[in-house]
């Protein structure tokens, strides 16, 4: 923080300056009656600082609680309403999810356009609870929640291109599916959060092992999918205005 105020002579009105101060503040408040801990965490921040923290918006970070209530009309819903009510979630319902729960929103997705209409994408889902605890065991990034009732792994079948200049076009093709499949979920009234699968050697081996998937195949994302649960907290991300990363030449 000191060193983003030092380079941005704006950064009292800056989304990030302010979502980070939201997101300290939310810490702060879930530590309340532990001292030793935030006793600790203020002599990181000088006085200044940690005041701003204690005054800061919420409207800019911290988390909110979402309900399932909420989430009945999402098939009735405009492009935009699902888009700005979609959310990450992490935890789920207790109840499980079935293939054919799934298959709808895989339809939706199957409109995603690609190179040349190539359709690299590769959909494997996983609703084994055992492989879904292992998967995520290796991803690592999920650690601290239940395991979710499914899991989708997103590939790209690099046999679709046809030379060296398109090595990163899977990626590209299987990241525009993936947010297509999001917001299918969300339109089906599934809560979806996605992970990424950057991986290392070891993990990746491990991965396409565990999976059987073949080395023609460039993993894509992981996307865990379950029910809304009747409530639940999730992270308020606050977006910067298009305004700040766009230019347009007329």
């Amino acid at each position: 923080l000191p060193r983003y105020i030092a380079i941005n002579p704006e950064y009292s009105k800056d989304i990030i300056y302010l979502s980070a101060l939201a997101a300290l503040h939310e810490y702060i408040v879930k530590h309340e009656g532990h001292d030793s801990d935030i006793e600790y965490v203020r002599q990181l921040f000088t006085f200044q600082l940690w005041e701003a923290i204690l005054q800061s918006s919420m409207n800019y970070g911290g988390s909110f609680t979402m309900t399932a209530e909420s989430k009945q009309n999402n098939r009735t819903k405009t492009y935009t309403e699902l888009a700005e009510g979609r959310h990450s979630v992490r935890e789920y319902a207790d109840t499980p999810v079935t293939y054919d729960e799934l298959k709808p929103a895989l339809q939706i997705a199957m409109r995603t356009p690609s190179v040349c209409n190539r359709q690299p994408a590769r959909i494997h889902v996983i609703l084994n609870h055992a492989i879904i605890e292992e998967a995520l065991r290796i991803q690592g990034g999920f650690n601290g929640y239940p395991t979710p009732p499914a899991l989708i792994l997103i590939t790209a079948d690099n046999r679709v291109f046809m030379s060296q200049q398109e090595h990163n076009e899977g990626y590209t093709d299987g990241g525009l599916f993936g947010m297509s499949l999001l917001l299918a979920l969300e339109e089906q009234q599934l809560a979806a959060c996605p992970l990424n699968t950057m991986f290392r050697a070891t993990a990746e081996k491990k991965t396409r092992k565990l999976l059987h998937i073949p080395d023609y195949e460039n993993l894509v994302m992981y996307i865990a999918i379950g029910h809304f649960a009747k409530e639940s907290k999730t992270c308020r991300s606050v977006r910067r205005s298009y305004m700040e990363i766009t230019t347009c030449m007329e």
